[in-house]
């Protein structure tokens, strides 16, 4: 099976840019880092590979895109099977429900 290398950071940013979940915070028990990782890992089987990387889309303190509710300045990253991307997307269009 093919997998796919995929960071919190791209999923929060998907998120964010389809307004969806905007109330909800980064992190925190109810924040997306520990929703995403609820849907990938426990939900899809898939597996966390590293714990907190930079983000690509938001690299400073600065950085006008980087907040609580805005994108993460470090994620975690997941190994996902190529074939579960689909629904992997489709939890996290729900994911404020």
């Amino acid at each position: 099976m093919r997998k796919c290398k995929i960071g919190a950071d791209e999923l929060i940013l998907w998120l964010r840019k389809n307004n969806i979940a905007s109330a909800i915070p980064n992190d925190g028990i109810q924040g997306l880092g520990q929703k995403i990782y609820d849907i990938i890992v426990i939900q899809l089987s898939g597996q966390k590979i590293e714990d907190s990387v930079q983000s690509y889309c938001a690299n400073t303190d600065t950085d006008r895109n980087i907040g609580k509710f805005n994108l993460p300045k470090t994620s975690a990253q997941y190994s996902i099977d190529f074939d579960k991307l689909s629904d992997l997307y489709v939890k996290l269009s729900d994911i404020a429900n």
